[in-house]
This record gives structure tokens, C-alpha cells and sequence, in this order.
């Protein structure tokens, strides 16, 4: 894929969110854990297991993604940026004491953040009610993220609840901390002993998985369409295809109200490459939504792949954004063949970002030949009709198919 970021606005000041450590400071912000009053308006949610209850706002979204004796669930606030607060729980099948809940700490780091490459741990700090909070940063699509996971033990039951403090406000992070002190473990539930691992879904998952969104903006139109923009960014370790992003609109008491999908513009999505989507709800937003959930699916590209073309195959050049006499706004450019066969079908897709770096706007185009010989252009143009806000820069990637 060929990617090509350009400012719209010569001079125009975009606001860049460096997600670093202090150098005086490595220490991520840290959430301690100490007795919050619970907030009357939360509400509690228990594992269909049994094996543990927390109380969280209303609107938060629930995602269950346990596979077989370890249980996983994902929880996230309304438009969430970051990555799910998590819960992790499996019975060790043997009771655990100071140290061997030590040693299965150790594990646990092992199995979920053993690459050093993209998890860090900075701090391991002993908890006065037997648990231990661990500090860390973990490199993600979105950019470094402040992690703290306290750990603790009930019986033969390890758990660990992660949660993400990158950026987070005070009333966030007095949130956050209710949330983990409401956390509690039935040691009499019936859960089949199992050894830590790391979560390898494949086909589904959510912002701590394979499939990570970012660039989140959800708005609607002046026709009352309601409408999720966003991006996607693989994360399988190879190629996936036919990746579908389904959007479900909740409401209150987290019921499913309606659901709308789309599949992402790109044909193959090659590991770490990011594609935009936009999932439109033309019969608009139901009074009583009050949230929403992403999940997307995907597939092997290991046969598609062969016909790819993607970063390397094409050059883009000329290409720049205007606006139409009409005050729509319309990128071109145009597209060079660098292979030695035809390339078919190349088309381009255009992601439109505000300053905060939500997708605004996105669309695709054919270039105006459908064959493009070895050395040969064509032009491409695309005109938006409509945009979620102002537009301060654009993204074009480009992706074609070989005779094989």
C-alpha cells in the first residue's frame, strides 16, 4: 500500500499528542487502588461464571471474549480511544499463597506482556490487601499506553484487571479507581483449572486484540444519518482479507438496540497497515441509544495475497486537495505503474482527519483506467459531499491486482 499524509492548510498548526515518559520520571501515572465510595448511579455486572462481579457506569460497553477455562472481559466508556479496561481470571487449580501468587505473577507477565519490545514494565509495588499493582507502557497502533494491572488472589483463583491511564482526566481516573475497588471473586464458583495464556482470537476482537480501532468519530448527517467513522490497524502478524467492521448501538441497560456493518475499502490489509471504514445508520440514531460497540472480523489473505498490489507497486504523485466552486472538497493525484506486468483495478482510498485525528470523512475511487501498463499513469479524483468536521489533513493509500 502506498500512503501518502499531506497538512491541507499551509501552516495550519495540528495538535500532536506525544505519549511519552517524563525523562526525570519513567514512572506511568499510577492508579491506586484505595476504598472509593461506590457511585449510586453504577450498576453491577457478574460473569455468567459467577466468578466475579464489578460495578461500572451504565454506558460502559461489555465484551466477554473468554476462551474455554480462561475468562476474559473487555470494558469500555462511551467512544472509547484507548484500550478496554480488562479482566482476566483462571482457576491455577492450586490454592495460592504470598509465593506462589509471585511466581504466578511472573507467569502471567510472561504469557500476556512477555515481548520486551512491546511492553516495558516499570514499577511492581506490593498492595496492603495482599494484591500487587504493576506499572508499565505497552506500544500499541495508538501510540504508547500507561498500563497499570493489579493482581491479586482468592483461593486457587489468579486475577488481573488492567487499565489504561494514558491521558486520563481526574474524574476519569477516580472512575477507573471505583471500578477496581467494586472488583470481587467468588472462590466457590466452578471454573476448570488452566494454565495463563494469551488471548489468540483471531477472527473478532477489540481494541486489545489483532484488529485495533482508533480515530473514533461518531456523527450525524444532515439527512439524520447516523454515522462511525474510524480506522482499523492489523495486528495478526500477517495479511487478513474481507475484514467486516459491525457497529451496535445499546442503550441504557446495555440491550442491543440495532446493528449495521460495512466492509473496510481495502481488498487486503497487510500487517501493522491501517484502512478507514464508515458505518452508516441511514434510519439514524434510536432515541434510546446511548452507546456503541465495534467488532471486526477478518480472514487469512494467504491465497489473495499473490495477486496484491500494495506499497510498492505504484508511485503517487501530483496529488493535492481543493475545494470546488460548490465548497466540496476534492483530492487528486496521479498513480504510476512501477511493476513490470499490468496493474488492474487500482483504486484509491481517501481518509480525511480533523486535528484530533478522528476520521472525518472517507471514500474510494478508481483511477480512470481500469488496465495500467508497466511505467504507465493515470488520474485519480475524489470529491466529498459531506465530512463529520473540519478536514486539516488526508491519507491516501493505493492497492491494485496482478495477473499472478
Amino acid at each position: 500500500m502506498s500512503i501518502r499524509i499531506k497538512r491541507l492548510l499551509s501552516g495550519a498548526a495540528l495538535a500532536v499528542l506525544v505519549l511519552a515518559l517524563a525523562a526525570c520520571d519513567t514512572s506511568p501515572v499510577v492508579v491506586v487502588a484505595t476504598p472509593v465510595p461506590l457511585d449510586a448511579a453504577f450498576h453491577t455486572y457478574r460473569h455468567p461464571s459467577g466468578v466475579f462481579t464489578l460495578r461500572l457506569p451504565p454506558d460502559w460497553s461489555v465484551r466477554d471474549v473468554s476462551r474455554d477455562a480462561a475468562i476474559r472481559v473487555e470494558f469500555s466508556p462511551p467512544d472509547n480511544t484507548g484500550l478496554p479496561l480488562t479482566v482476566y481470571v483462571i482457576n491455577t487449580g492450586n490454592v495460592l499463597d504470598a509465593p506462589t501468587l509471585l511466581d504466578a505473577i511472573n507467569k502471567y507477565q510472561a504469557a500476556i506482556n512477555g515481548d520486551s519490545k512491546v511492553y516495558s514494565e516499570v514499577s511492581r509495588n506490593a498492595q496492603g490487601d495482599g494484591s500487587w499493582r504493576l506499572a508499565g507502557v505497552r506500544q500499541t497502533a495508538i501510540g504508547p499506553r500507561e498500563l497499570n494491572t493489579f493482581l491479586q488472589a482468592d483461593k486457587t483463583f489468579l486475577s488481573a484487571i488492567e487499565v489504561d491511564v494514558t491521558g486520563a482526566t481526574d474524574q476519569r481516573l477516580q472512575t477507573l479507581k471505583a471500578i477496581v475497588n467494586t472488583f470481587r471473586v467468588d472462590p466457590t464458583a466452578i471454573i476448570s483449572a488452566s494454565s495463563i495464556q494469551a488471548q489468540a482470537d483471531i477472527g473478532v476482537n477489540t481494541s486489545s486484540g489483532v484488529l485495533v480501532f482508533d480515530g473514533l468519530l461518531a456523527w450525524t448527517n444532515q439527512q439524520g444519518v447516523f454515522i462511525v467513522n474510524g480506522q482499523v490497524t492489523n495486528h495478526s502478524g500477517g495479511p487478513l482479507e474481507a475484514i467486516r467492521i459491525t457497529a451496535i448501538l445499546y442503550d441504557a441497560q446495555s440491550n442491543a438496540l440495532v446493528e449495521q456493518a460495512n466492509v473496510v475499502p481495502l481488498e487486503i490489509l497487510d500487517d501493522q497497515e491501517s484502512a478507514p471504514f464508515s458505518i452508516q445508520f441511514r434510519s439514524g440514531k434510536p432515541s434510546q441509544a446511548v452507546r456503541y460497540e465495534l467488532q471486526a472480523a477478518g480472514r487469512s489473505a494467504e491465497y489473495a495475497i499473490k495477486t496484491h498490489l500494495g506499497a510498492d507497486s505504484f508511485i503517487l504523485g501530483n496529488d493535492k486537495a481543493t475545494y470546488t466552486t460548490g465548497g466540496y472538497l476534492n483530492v487528486g493525484g496521479d498513480v504510476v505503474n512501477k511493476t513490470k506486468g499490468p496493474a488492474h483495478f487500482v483504486k484509491a482510498i481517501v481518509t480525511m482527519f480533523d486535528d484530533q485525528q478522528r476520521v472525518v470523512a472517507t471514500d474510494s475511487v478508481f483511477i480512470a483506467k481500469p488496465d495500467l501498463l508497466p511505467g504507465e499513469s493515470a488520474h485519480f479524483d475524489l470529491t466529498f459531499f459531506e465530512m463529520g468536521g473540519g478536514a486539516a489533513r488526508y491519507v491516501i493509500i493505493l492497492e491494485g491486482k496482478s495477473d499472478g
